[in-house]
């Protein structure tokens, strides 16, 4: 499998385990007070922006956010919507990617002001990383209610995007 393949699938497990934790967390907002459901969509909102952010750097092009996040909370049904957007476009963007374009640096400015270079292999690992790190950190919203977090682990979409990947001892 290319590098660009596996980054591919890298994205496709992001946009599904962000609409498992975007579903329950509509199915819950009724256990949460509003400062709760606010943190819990600001913080998925805050990984909407960046990807946004960083989408524009690889693309070359200018993106609108003078921080990372946005002044306004969106409903967390608006920000579904944002995320399934964004998650299919990045996806696409990386599979339509050459591995050889995977190392080239580009150059790009934070929204501190201050000044940065990744390769293009390195900003997609970072958007699945930081994705994967605030999932977690929405989800502990939640957790106190008795809601059961959602099993979204890169094994447990792999297993049920492929199920015969299951084998027999």
């Amino acid at each position: 499998m290319t590098g660009a393949a596996v980054l591919a699938s890298q994205f496709a497990y992001k946009r599904w385990a962000n609409e498992e934790l975007v579903q329950l967390g509509l199915a819950s907002q009724h256990l949460l007070s509003a400062d709760e459901l606010r943190l819990f969509t600001r913080i998925l909102n805050h990984t909407w922006v960046v990807d946004q952010i960083f989408a524009a750097h690889m693309q070359g092009a200018v993106h609108q956010f003078g921080s990372t996040n946005t002044e306004d909370t969106p409903t967390l049904a608006d920000l579904q919507a944002r995320l399934a957007r964004s998650d299919a476009q990045l996806e696409q963007y990386v599979q339509d990617l050459q591995d050889a374009q995977l190392g080239e640096l580009i150059r790009f400015r934070f929204t501190d002001g201050d000044t940065g270079s990744m390769t293009r292999s390195e900003m997609l690992h970072h958007l699945i990383v930081h994705g994967t790190y605030h999932r977690g950190a929405a989800g502990r919203v939640l957790a106190p209610h008795g809601v059961a977090l959602p099993r979204d682990s890169l094994t447990t979409f792999l297993h049920r995007l492929e199920p015969e990947r299951r084998w027999q001892a």
